[in-house]
This record gives C-alpha cells, sequence and structure tokens, in this order.
C-alpha cells in the first residue's frame, strides 16, 4: 500500500524552539486555547491509520496501582512514538478518587514532548485537556468505522468529562442523532444534556436508568468509573455499537461472550485492562476472539462492520500515540503564535 501524505496539520518536524536547548511549559489554558475537536480528529484517525500501517513504536501501558498502599489512585506510563509525524514523548495521567471533594478533576496528567534524534525535552504540558479530546475523538473514529449504516440513536452512559468529549466529538459527524444520557447523578445527567442542546441542538435527553439509554441505542458509549457490570445483553440490540471506553468491565459477561465481533484499539492492552480483562484472565476470551485493531480497519488491512445487524464491541483503552502526536501538533501551534513560558532544564 503506497503511503498517503500526512495531512498539513500532522506535519513531521517543525520550527526549532526559539530558545535553542529550552523548553516550553503549556498550561490547560494555553492548550484549550490551541487545539480544537476537529483537529483532534483528524489527529486521531491518522494516528489510527499510521498504527494499522504499522508505522508507530508504543508499548502496552505501564499501571502504577496505589489502591494497596490506602491511595484510592493508579496512574499510566504511555510512552510512544509516531515514525512518520517525527512526534516522540510519554503521558504520565492517572484517576484520583478522592480529588473530585478536593475540587480537582478526577482525570490529572501531565505530558513530556522530546526530539526522538536528541533526547532534549521540548515540552511540558497539561495532559487531562489532550486526554479528554483524543477520548472524545477515539469514540468518533470508531462510530465512523464501526458503527450500522443510518445509525441515529445514541447513548452517553456517564456523564462526566470524558462524557461531555465523546458527545461533543460525536455530535459533529454528518449525522443529526437524538441522544440519551445516563448517570447516577441526576445532577450530572441533567447539566450534560443541557449543554449539549445549547451547543449542539440535538435532541439531547436524560434517561433515568442505563437500560433506559442503551435499550434503544445504535451507538452505546459506556464511558464510566464502574467497577462492576451495569449493561444487561438483553438491553443490547442487534446492529449496535457499543465503545466500552471505561478502566473495568461495564457489560454483563454475556453480551461479552456473545457479541458478533470484538475490535480494540491496542490488542496487548485489551486483553490486560479494561471491558475484557478478567475475561482474558480467565481464558474465556483469547488473542482468537478479536476480530482486529481499529488501525488495521482504518488503514484497510482488515474489514470492519459485516452486516448490519451485527453487535460490535469497540475498546478503546486509549493509545499513547494519540496523546503524543496531539501534543506534537499543540507544540508546533504554540511556537507560531507565542503560547506558553520558556524554562531551562539543562542548568
Amino acid at each position: 500500500m503506497d503511503p498517503q501524505p500526512i495531512p498539513a496539520a500532522v506535519a513531521r518536524g517543525g520550527p526549532p524552539p526559539k530558545k535553542p536547548g529550552q523548553t516550553l511549559v503549556l498550561s490547560r489554558r494555553d492548550i484549550e486555547g490551541l487545539l480544537t475537536f476537529e483537529s483532534a480528529l483528524e489527529h486521531v484517525e491518522y494516528v489510527f491509520r499510521e498504527w494499522g500501517r504499522g508505522n508507530v513504536v508504543m508499548p502496552a501501558k505501564i499501571n502504577l496501582d496505589l489502591s494497596r498502599c490506602g491511595h484510592d489512585s493508579w496512574s499510566n506510563a504511555m510512552p510512544a512514538f509516531v515514525v512518520p509525524a517525527g512526534a516522540a514523548g510519554i503521558k504520565w495521567i492517572g484517576g484520583y478518587g478522592d480529588n473530585p471533594r478536593r475540587g480537582l478533576p478526577f482525570i490529572m496528567g501531565a505530558i513530556l514532548l522530546t526530539d526522538p534524534r536528541t533526547g532534549l525535552v521540548l515540552a511540558v504540558m497539561d495532559g487531562a485537556h489532550i486526554t479528554n479530546l483524543r477520548t472524545g475523538a477515539s469514540a468518533a473514529i470508531s462510530a465512523r468505522y464501526l458503527a450500522a449504516p443510518e445509525a441515529a440513536k445514541l447513548a452517553i452512559v456517564g456523564a462526566g468529562t470524558q462524557g461531555y468529549a465523546c458527545l461533543k466529538a460525536l455530535s459533529l459527524g454528518p449525522e443529526r442523532m437524538t441522544v440519551r444520557v445516563a448517570d447516577q447523578s441526576a445532577e450530572r445527567r441533567l447539566g450534560l444534556c443541557e449543554r449539549m442542546r445549547r451547543e449542539t441542538g440535538l435532541d439531547v435527553r436524560e434517561a433515568a436508568t442505563v437500560e433506559e439509554a442503551v435499550s434503544d441505542a445504535d451507538i452505546a458509549v459506556l464511558v464510566t468509573t464502574a467497577d462492576r457490570p451495569i449493561v444487561r445483553d438483553a438491553w443490547i440490540k442487534p446492529g449496535a455499537l457499543v465503545l466500552a471506553m471505561g478502566s473495568f468491565q461495564q457489560a454483563e459477561d454475556a453480551f461479552l461472550l456473545s457479541v458478533d465481533r470484538i475490535v480494540v484499539d491496542s490488542l496487548d492492552q485489551a486483553l490486560h485492562r479494561g471491558e475484557i480483562k478478567l475475561l482474558a484472565e480467565s481464558g474465556r476470551i483469547g488473542r482468537d476472539r478479536i476480530h482486529a485493531e481499529l488501525g488495521e480497519i482504518v488503514a484497510g488491512v482488515k474489514p470492519g462492520r459485516g452486516s448490519a445487524a451485527e453487535r460490535i464491541l469497540m475498546i478503546p483503552v486509549g493509545l499513547g500515540t494519540h496523546d503524543i502526536c496531539i501534543a506534537h501538533h499543540v507544540y508546533r501551534l504554540a511556537l507560531e503564535r507565542g503560547a506558553g513560558t520558556w524554562v531551562d532544564l539543562q542548568s
């Protein structure tokens, strides 16, 4: 397969630092002024395609679980290199259960961008905003390649920050969808519905239960912190696409074992984290049960949906390559626009 040109927004390299040898620090506010959902979508699709072509270097996430030490928290180290874009670095990101009562986001993290030729730290930047946008973009690209034709009914289970990001990214597609939002917090449900009606004009309504949200959905996005199954097999109709984006299993075993196709973003990660982790560890789901990595479908290496009636499970555990490629884009824009603060880590 002939390589496709790198999109202009994903250009290789970039202008040199205005202060050679120094590092650019970018805050969340800096990044919010530079990164759009539209550019996140472009970068995520590009990285999936290059993943399918074998043009990225990314080991599986390294997890630091602090629960054994009495802390309700975990962190992941996510190194990555997107070869055609020349983008290299690492993301350090985690979830902190006590943060909401402290007035802090549940997800906290940072991205360190490096020059792959020298190891120079080009930039240190907030990781949470990039994570949220690329998570939403992953949902939208998954739906683009795996949802049934004419899919028009969307369910969002989990009305937190990433639930918003998924809904926002999916709303940018050409289809006009009706949306049902479920969350154990009525305040969060209503808040997300009101915000999205205001921002998109879509028919977005709350669902009192998870069953009410997903039972007629063409696309069901499960983006919760639940650590037990909350979705029954009988609720998922033929032809539905389920995006399981939580850190733990959210659908009952019967659905995971009977679904027509399972697609993942990274096979190595999906067997050890997220939706099918427990079934994989018990030997009830193996590598032979995974139809494809999404990058293989985006790159045209493997087919996507086989029929309109298939129920498909997509498990996007999260690719560090997405974060690093987007961070590289943000860094280039920051240099062009004079954003951020320079520091000297070498002195």
